[in-house]
């Protein structure tokens, strides 16, 4: 195979490229008489894509210019990776790269991008070929299905906007007068505990609405966020073709004549039941732990009134900010008055024992108080203390 992508198309196929991506690990290329297939497919085997390129995408086609047999074209896989490094800024190429050629040989087991830019700058990236096989086609329907809708991909940008990026799941619910994305609410997890999203569109926002069968779809989020970012950057409007939950949802880009992408996502019905059941519990648990909260506030208010009464009343450690040696001169002089108390206080505010017993030990922060008494007196001027000098200034020179 040997074909020439013009400039503007490189921007295309390099779009692509990066949406296939977000799929899968591992690309496969298909050269047939009148179109190029790239297939890829994610690890859970839950998304599929499929890109075709049309005869007319290229400016120089050749399906089997290295293949003897006239009806046959060449396969290969390649790796993801490999094939990202030859479009790594897809926003710019079409500015900067001319045209770009497209070689598979068989034999030589490389698949080579070569980039002709401006300026006379070539880039050639080889690619290796892990194995020579096509990938088979994931089989569904779009044609016949009852659920058709055609929305432009503004939309759609703007409604997924406000959803979380943390959210792995949307769920969709088709009817005939609106459609609800809503973010997918696991059973197992407290609802309490995440934001719940909900979009309500109307008919009248699509470019065409057709709902066969009203039914509730779920699908991955991360698939969906890469072909959505497909269509915008491209400016293609969306199609999505649906059945019921448990069969493929299939969502298209195309252009009309050169380009056309199939994107097949699958689904799973939600829990419905299990969820407003699961919602409802948590909602009575609350409104019974509120109740036992308060009754249990008002049953614990007098004992908690008791207890601060009590800590109030007792000397306890917290309140050590009294001044403790006016407390008790006020104690010792109220002693004196009523003539029952044996102890006085001197003038240093330590209390003396006039009945001959030994006074308890001071404590710490008395001894400190009284070592810097003066310190706190209002008249005290420390330009009054006597300096002794002990050694005399030098001489100026």
């Amino acid at each position: 195979m040997k074909c020439h992508v013009p400039g503007p198309n490189v921007k295309v196929l390099g779009r692509t490229i990066h949406a296939l991506s977000r799929f899968g690990d591992e690309l496969y290329l298909e050269s047939l008489p009148d179109s190029v297939l790239l297939r890829t497919l994610n690890t859970a085997e839950s998304a599929y894509a499929m890109i075709k390129f049309n005869k007319n995408f290229f400016s120089y086609f050749n399906y089997n210019f290295y293949s003897t047999e006239d009806n046959e074209g060449l396969k290969c896989k390649i790796s993801m990776k490999s094939a990202l490094n030859a479009f790594k800024s897809p926003t710019h190429m079409d500015k900067q790269v001319e045209n770009l050629e497209i070689k598979l040989d068989a034999d030589s087991c490389k698949l080579i991008f070569q980039l002709k830019c401006k300026h006379g700058i070539v880039k050639t990236y080889y690619v290796s070929i892990l194995d020579c096989k096509a990938m088979q086609s994931a089989v569904y329907t779009k044609d016949l299905v009852p659920n058709r809708i055609t929305s432009s991909q503004r939309l759609l940008s703007e409604a997924l906007g406000n959803f979380q990026s943390s959210d792995d799941q949307m769920t969709l619910e088709a009817s005939n007068q609106s459609l609800i994305l809503r973010n997918y609410e696991d059973a197992n997890v407290d609802l309490t505990k995440i934001i719940r999203t909900q979009i309500n569109l109307k008919p009248s926002e699509f470019d065409s609405y057709t709902i066969g069968a009203e039914t509730t779809i779920t699908f991955t989020l991360k698939e969906f966020r890469a072909l959505l970012a497909l269509a915008e950057a491209l400016s293609l409007p969306l199609q999505l073709h649906f059945e019921t939950a448990g069969r493929p949802a299939v969502f298209i880009v195309h252009n009309g004549t050169t380009f056309e992408a199939h994107f097949v996502l699958a689904t799973s019905k939600p829990e419905t039941a299990t969820q407003a059941s699961t919602q409802n519990h948590s909602r009575t648990d609350k409104k019974r732990r509120e109740i036992n909260e308060s009754v249990g506030s008002t049953k614990k208010k007098p004992h908690l009134d008791i207890d601060i009464s009590a800590c109030l009343d007792e000397d306890s450690h917290l309140f050590n900010y009294i001044d403790i040696p006016e407390e008790r001169n006020v104690r010792a002089e109220k002693n004196c008055t009523d003539g029952t108390g044996g102890e006085k206080a001197n003038d240093n505010g330590l209390e003396e024992n006039i009945d001959g017993d030994i006074p308890g030990s001071p404590t710490s922060r008395i001894k400190i108080k009284s070592a810097f008494k003066r310190c706190f007196e209002n008249t005290f001027d420390p330009r009054s203390i006597e300096r002794v000098i002990l050694a005399e200034n030098s001489d100026s020179d």
